[in-house]
């Protein structure tokens, strides 16, 4: 098994270019929702910040590799404003959200 873990794969991505892309993904679609999206510092998870929008159905949020913050360097910068979502809430306020109208 590979040292990094990160480039472990299913035989057709890494785990480094799937972060990468869920990475991205996220950024553009805070990009395209500016004044409903913001970042966060973190000192929980060095090389990393938060990024944050708001959904009809609540907060999403990712941990985004700090390579990437020159694409959001616009985004209000908030503290204390995570409603204590979890990964399995993200789940499900993306599921519901995904068929709905903008």
């Amino acid at each position: 098994m590979s040292e990094n873990k990160g480039e472990l794969s299913d035989g057709y991505h890494t785990f480094n270019e799937l972060y990468n892309h869920r990475d991205l993904l996220f950024i553009n679609l805070c990009q395209l929702r500016p004044r409903i999206s913001w970042i966060k510092a973190t000192e929980d998870y060095p090389g990393y910040f938060c990024l944050y929008t708001r959904t009809p159905h609540g907060q999403i949020s990712y941990h985004i590799q700090n390579k990437y913050r020159y694409m959001v360097e616009g985004f209000q910068v908030k503290d204390n404003e995570w409603d204590g979502h979890s990964s399995a809430d993200v789940i499900e306020r993306m599921t519901k959200w995904g068929g709905e109208e903008w």
